[in-house]
């Protein structure tokens, strides 16, 4: 089932009130990787007005856009590392990278 643009916003926004009060509670950010990069796929399909990846652990992507790119979100709180399977980078056609301060779009060109 996908979900509408609302849906999307609205589970954005909850999902952001959680973190934040998480936070507020002395938790650390490399605790909430699975919160933080579940934020980054919502933000991702906002902003690109896609949808989640249909299968839970989709191979190479999390989000299609509306034009119907592959995209996989790479959501960092710590670090400025970010890792790849080659084995799934063919089911890619465009790389997010986010963290807290910038927001960087990769195109994989073949």
């Amino acid at each position: 089932m996908s979900l509408s643009q609302f849906q999307i916003i609205q589970s954005l926004g909850k999902s952001l009130e959680w973190l934040q009060q998480e936070l507020l509670w002395g938790v650390s950010a490399q605790e909430l990787s699975h919160l933080t990069g579940r934020i980054g796929e919502l933000y991702t399909a906002m902003y690109t007005y896609g949808q989640m990846a249909l299968e839970n652990n989709q191979h190479g992507y999390d989000v299609i856009s509306s034009d119907g790119e592959r995209i996989s979100v790479k959501t960092i709180t710590t670090s400025n590392h970010v890792s790849f399977t080659k084995s799934t980078l063919s089911y890619v056609d465009t790389i997010i990278h986010l963290n807290s301060m910038e927001f960087k779009i990769y195109k994989i060109v073949e």
